[in-house]
Parts: structure tokens; C-alpha cells; sequence
């Protein structure tokens, strides 16, 4: 009795952790939704970024800040102290037109850096979807050969059942075997290259102190979701929305507007600084007095001529950077415009293709198994179906790739005919 029950609590522990192990695999399955939300939330690269928005609101405070006073004391020793007395007191340095102007300038450097993290977060975003597209571009290469596998068995089992006595028998079988064999090598290789994509996927989530291997949520890309049609406005409309929305380009406008405001500041370098002095001033015998100075820091050895050049080339650097992230992406709009629509052309053109393919693929492995057809040409057709689904799979990464590229150039989440322009 002791022996059954013993039996019994090592199935249930078995049964429990064969359970558990599969209810965590599913957890690591995940949509890309999910994929994003998590990048953003623990991507470890990301986080170093956000570490510079504090360090900019830091340097803000950092140049509004007063100069703090100085405490001075004149003491008086020896008969010198007897005709002229002592003093202590502080000494307040007033800066003149600059305080305000450096704080706007921080506050622009403070915008870029903003707009540099929500940049960089919806770049990651993009990166995360680029490498789950990939994932689930190497789990439907695997599906096809598994389809193809099939095929191949079925093509195999008939070859085997064939009549002994009919024609080219045994050399139909061993070719029926051989591109069996051969089709396990290729899912061997689809396999790894599943594997290799995860780990690629998981790189790019690049999350901090993660155990888990994370894997994409769909198994293939036959579906309508990847490839939907869009109508999408004209360029030059397409063009103004990413003007508007794009953030390195308001990283352009942040840092030109920073390089204005650090010529300003720079300039007034040349305005002299005020020094107000006060305190308390007694003579030997103790009679007692007050003191009250002032003066100003003149510029006149040193005019800050190489700094006000210095400063004036960079904002003529930023002009010239603005202006040209503003040609670049009209061009690569344009372009990736182009390869975006042609590609959604050939994807429909190979949806119909496909489903005469299949059909071909079908008629001919009837008329193989009614001994109408040799073996070759079976394989002939099979092959020609198999080069298609390839075909079918490249254009489609061909058309999620340029989707991607025009959604980064774009600054946009998700193509679609209601854009906001």
C-alpha cells in the first residue's frame, strides 16, 4: 500500500511540474504589443538614456545658480593700525544679462534630450518589431517545411504501396526516401534558425536580470494581419507629417535653438559684472564704523573674441544640420514610399499565384498516385510549389521591412489612411 501511494505522489509531482513547465512556456509567448511595453519598461540601454533627462534638469539649476559671496577681513597690525582701521565684510558678485539667458539655453539642451529618449524609445520600438517580424519570418520558413515533410511522406507512402512489378518501382522509392531525408536536414536548419532568432529577439529586448527566453505570440505570417492593404496619402504629404512629428528633427530644431541662445550667452560675456561690498570697519581704540564698495568686472584685456566665433560657427552647424536631416528625409520618404507600395503590389500578386500553385500541386500528386504521372515529374511540380511559398515568405519580409522603414522615417506607430496631417 505504502508503495502504490508512494507511485502516486511521484506522478502527481510529475504531472504538476509538467504542467508548470508548460504553463511557462506559454507566459513566454508574447504579442508584440507586449514586446514593446516591455522593452520600454526595462530595455537596460534605454534606461542608461533616461539617466541624461535628470542630468539635464540638474543643469538647468546649474547655471541659474548665484555666485556665492565672499567673506573678506582687513585687519590692521602695528603702529600702520593706529592712523587707518580694520574692515570685515562680504563681497556679492551681481552677474549682468546672463543668468537668464544661459537658463533658456539649458532649457533647449533640456528639450533635446527629451526628445532624444522618445526618440530613442520609439526607435527601439521599431527595432523590437523588426526583429519579432524576423522571429515569425523563421517560424513560417519551419512551417513550410513541415508542410513540405508531409508532402513528402504522403509522396513516400504512395511510392510504397505502388504494385512491386510496375515501372521504375524501386528507383521512384529510393527518390522518395532520399527527398525525405533530405527534407529532415532542411527542418533541422529552419530549427536552429528559429532559435537564432529568438535569441536575436531577446538581445533587442535586452532587459535587465531576465531568466526567460520570450518568443513571438504568432507562429507564421500567413495571415491577413501582416498584410493588410493600405492606401496611403501622397508623399508631400507624408513628408509634412514627418516634419511635424519626427523627433531627431525636433532634436534639430532643439539643438539650432540651444546653439542661438549659447551666442547670446557668449556674447554678453562682454557685459561687466557688478561687485557690491559692505561690512563693518572699527579703529584701534574701538571706535566703531561701516564700509560700503563697489565695482565691476571689465572685460577689456580679453574681449571672448575666439568664444563669440566659436559660438557662431556651431549655430551655423546646426543651421546646416537642420537643413539636412530636413532633404534627407524628403529623399528617403520618397524612396521608401516606392519599395513600400511595389512590395504590397507583389505580395497580392503571389496570394493569387499561390492558390493555383497549390491546386497544380494537389492535381498532380492525384495523378501520381494513379500511376498517370512518373515520380519526377511530381518532384518537378513540388519543387516549383516549394520555390513559390519562398518567394511568397521573401516578399513578404521584403513588404513588413519596408513598412518598418517607412513608419521610422515617418515617426509614426502605424501606417494608416487616417493619418492626422
Amino acid at each position: 500500500m505504502k508503495k502504490i501511494f508512494l507511485v502516486f505522489i511521484i506522478i502527481f509531482l510529475f504531472s504538476t511540474k509538467s504542467f508548470a513547465s508548460e504553463n511557462s512556456d506559454e507566459k513566454l509567448k508574447i504579442s508584440l504589443e507586449e514586446a514593446m511595453d516591455l522593452a520600454l519598461r526595462g530595455n537596460i540601454e534605454l534606461q542608461e538614456q533616461r539617466k541624461d533627462l535628470g542630468i539635464s534638469e540638474n543643469t538647468i539649476k546649474q547655471v541659474n545658480a548665484l555666485k556665492n559671496p565672499q567673506f573678506q577681513s582687513n585687519l590692521l597690525m602695528g603702529r600702520i593700525a593706529k592712523a587707518n582701521s580694520s574692515q570685515i565684510g562680504v563681497v556679492v558678485p551681481v552677474e549682468i544679462a546672463k543668468r537668464g539667458v544661459r537658463k533658456t539655453a539649458a532649457e533647449s539642451e533640456f528639450n533635446y534630450t527629451e526628445n532624444k529618449i522618445k526618440d530613442y524609445e520609439f526607435k527601439l520600438k521599431q527595432r523590437v518589431r523588426s526583429a519579432y517580424f524576423n522571429l515569425i519570418l523563421s517560424k513560417s520558413n519551419l512551417k513550410i517545411m513541415e508542410e513540405r515533410k508531409e508532402l513528402l511522406e504522403d509522396l513516400l507512402n504512395i511510392a510504397e504501396n505502388r504494385p512491386i512489378n510496375s515501372q521504375n518501382y524501386e528507383i521512384e522509392l529510393l527518390q522518395a526516401k532520399i527527398r525525405l531525408k533530405k527534407q529532415y536536414i532542411r527542418i533541422n536548419g529552419a530549427k536552429a534558425e528559429v532559435k537564432t532568432s529568438q535569441y536575436k529577439f531577446n538581445k533587442v529586448l535586452n532587459l535587465e536580470n531576465n531568466t526567460n527566453l520570450y518568443d513571438a505570440k504568432e507562429e507564421s505570417v500567413f495571415n491577413q494581419a501582416f498584410i493588410t492593404t493600405l492606401e496611403l496619402p501622397a508623399p508631400d504629404e507624408l513628408t509634412d507629417y514627418a516634419y511635424n512629428h519626427r523627433y531627431d528633427i525636433k532634436m534639430a530644431v532643439s539643438k539650432l535653438d540651444k546653439a542661438k541662445k549659447d551666442l547670446t550667452a557668449t556674447a554678453r560675456k562682454r557685459v561687466p559684472d557688478l561687485y557690491l561690498s559692505g561690512g563693518y570697519a572699527f579703529a584701534h581704540d574701538g571706535t566703531p564704523g561701516a564700509f560700503a564698495g563697489i565695482g565691476f568686472d571689465i572685460p577689456m584685456l580679453y574681449l571672448y573674441t575666439p568664444e563669440i566665433q566659436n559660438a557662431k560657427l556651431e549655430l551655423e552647424k546646426a543651421q546646416l544640420e537642420y537643413n539636412s536631416i530636413l532633404n534627407i528625409t524628403k529623399n528617403i520618404i520618397y524612396t521608401n514610399y516606392d519599395k513600400f507600395m511595389m512590395a504590397q503590389e507583389n505580395v497580392g500578386y503571389y496570394q493569387n499565384i499561390i492558390g493555383e500553385s497549390k491546386k497544380i500541386l494537389n492535381l498532380s500528386k492525384q495523378l501520381y498516385k494513379k500511376g498517370q504521372i512518373s515520380i519526377t515529374n511530381l518532384i518537378v511540380v513540388e519543387h516549383s510549389h516549394q520555390e513559390l511559398l519562398n518567394e511568397y515568405l521573401a516578399a513578404i519580409g521584403v513588404y513588413y521591412n519596408a513598412y518598418i522603414s517607412l513608419l521610422t522615417e515617418l515617426g509614426m506607430e502605424n501606417l494608416s489612411v487616417d493619418i492626422d496631417l
